[in-house]
């Protein structure tokens, strides 16, 4: 009797924490729980750590993303009417901007959610951001619900249910899991090799709100033009970012300055995230496997020329 009684109380309690670990249950990966997130307060947070007690929405921006400041009333209606029940978090993408300018614009929209800048851009890998405004919304479980660039009823209608505790039809896992290969650069040689890494939109789109990094744009990849036919014994490689850029934005961008080097799009965001490209034009120069120059100051070609007939 002894024994059957342990026997149920061990089937009672196996079931029991089941139950547990089925309520909380995410089909996100644990990196993805678990990669940190810290407020410019300070403060760090996780996705596991509102795991079962509310959902979360992340939303990624740029101070010079035009959709974005268009919707940033939008973005404080939905934290003013559900942030008690929906943990409503903003991440800046970090690129070619800085706390004075997000500072700027959470005042001039008065912005209450709390506010993450993704300085090394981990986030914005870890989550595959192709372009912003970036809307990302799970549930209490902590599953993916939804996934898109709109603020519309779409979006709208499933915060309300989700803030609701009213379950949703959820998305694959494998909607924000990279399916890309990284760029095959042949980086195991003994050759010097210098990376430009730019956008095939930074020339036109920062034109008014950012107009020195449009200019930069403009010079850097006009320099290096003429960088690969003086420096002709390094590896000249042209690296663009996959934001809002496909196959004919980069014939178009190559046609347009002439681009005689190599030139390819980092599908995998693979090289601007481990170089930590921030700014949008940088030059990154590499020799066996050791970064030997980085800048993203184009204003002087014969300066820069001189740094690299250095090394």
């Amino acid at each position: 009797m002894f024994m059957l009684k342990r026997l149920l109380l061990s089937i009672t309690l196996t079931l029991f924490i089941s139950t547990i670990s089925l309520v909380y249950a995410s089909n996100l990966s644990k990196q993805l729980l678990t990669i940190p997130m810290t407020l410019t307060t300070g403060e760090v947070v996780t996705l596991e750590q509102y795991q079962g007690k509310k959902p979360v929405y992340l939303k990624f921006w740029a101070t010079w993303c035009k959709p974005c400041i268009k919707q940033m009333p939008h973005f404080e209606k939905i934290n003013q009417q559900h942030g008690d029940d929906l943990a409503v978090i903003a991440i800046n993408l970090g690129i070619n901007d800085n706390l004075a300018a997000v500072q700027k614009v959470q005042q001039e929209f008065n912005l209450s959610m709390p506010m993450v800048i993704d300085t090394k851009g981990d986030l914005a890998q870890a989550f595959r951001l192709l372009g912003t405004p970036y809307h990302l919304l799970f549930d209490k479980q902590m599953n993916l619900v939804h996934l898109g660039h709109k603020a519309d009823s779409v979006l709208d209608n499933k915060i309300a249910l989700i803030s609701a505790t009213k379950e949703l039809d959820l998305l694959a896992d494998t909607a924000i899991a990279e399916t890309e290969k990284p760029l095959d650069l042949g980086l195991d040689d003994s050759k010097t090799h210098a990376f430009l890494f730019t956008a095939t939109w930074c020339d036109w789109y920062f034109k008014d709100s950012r107009p020195t990094a449009s200019q930069q744009c403009i010079s850097a990849q006009n320099s290096v033009n003429n960088l690969t036919k003086k420096f002709d014994k390094f590896a000249w490689q042209g690296i663009i970012s996959r934001l809002w850029t496909g196959p004919s934005e980069l014939a178009n961008y190559t046609k347009k300055y002439q681009v005689k080097h190599p030139i390819a799009i980092d599908v995998s965001n693979s090289m601007f995230h481990q170089y930590g490209i921030k700014e949008f034009p940088s030059l990154v120069v590499v020799k066996n496997g050791e970064v030997i120059l980085k800048t993203s100051d184009f204003s002087k070609p014969e300066s820069l020329a001189k740094q690299l007939s250095k090394l």
